[in-house]
């Protein structure tokens, strides 16, 4: 296709060509997408030399949704298929970057503490992207991020009261990125701890401190021992 022939944008493909088949096929190969994942609109005609050469329409096709998330819901569903369990892969009306599993054996695919999602969701990143091109796409299944969003809830403020009894930092185990979030968040207004992230991934977790006053760090301070004065000879 020659470029006056078409315009390509992030999220659109303008295209002049003699059908709206052509049109989605072209789209399709162009974005790696299957036709019925394309919406087209016919912005207008032009007929060539009193129309004995034919016509040309000028189209406009989008896809449905992000063409990256797109081809996840692809290849996840290949996934499913060559597992040869009872589940689904279809998009979350919560998130625009997610993809939702659902169906009876969608409880197989979490794992122990969600492992099974991560190294899933690990694997489709891995086939879809080049690091730090697109945002990530994350999975879900049967709900999981909901349940292990209330856990985290509850685990953060368990720890920070047992940091501000003990007056000591404590370590959690590692997390994904959404994961700490919700640990920061949880904590972020209390006003006697604090959280930091730290390490690098796949062991990056998350520290909960105490959180001194102004005070409590002065007098925490060691006091500097004074200098005996010289005696002047």
């Amino acid at each position: 296709m020659s470029e006056n022939e078409r315009t390509i944008r992030a999220d659109e493909l303008f295209v002049e060509v003699a059908s709206v088949e052509e049109a989605l096929s072209k789209a399709a190969a162009e974005w790696n997408l299957l036709q019925e994942e394309l919406d087209a609109e016919v912005l207008g005609e032009e007929r060539s030399f009193f129309g004995l050469f034919g016509k040309k329409l000028r189209v406009r096709i989008s896809p449905k949704k992000r063409p990256l998330l797109l081809r996840g819901r692809r290849f996840v569903a290949e996934l499913l298929r060559l597992m040869d369990l009872d589940a689904e892969a279809g998009f979350s009306e919560e998130d625009e970057n997610m993809i939702d599993i659902t169906g009876t054996d969608s409880e197989i695919l979490v794992g122990r503490f969600g492992d099974g999602l991560k190294s899933m969701e690990y694997l489709l990143n891995l086939a879809l992207r080049k690091p730090g091109t697109e945002p990530r796409v994350r999975l879900d299944s049967n709900g999981y991020r909901e349940r292990r969003t209330r856990s985290l809830e509850r685990l953060a403020e368990a720890t920070a009261r047992r940091v501000a009894e003990q007056s000591a930092p404590v370590r959690l185990e590692p997390m994904l990125s959404w994961e700490r979030w919700v640990i920061h968040m949880t904590l972020k207004d209390r006003e006697d701890v604090q959280t930091q992230s730290v390490g690098e991934s796949p062991d990056r977790k998350v520290v909960v401190m105490p959180k001194f006053s102004e005070d409590r760090l002065q007098q925490s301070r060691p006091s500097r021992p004074r200098q005996p004065r010289r005696r002047r000879r």
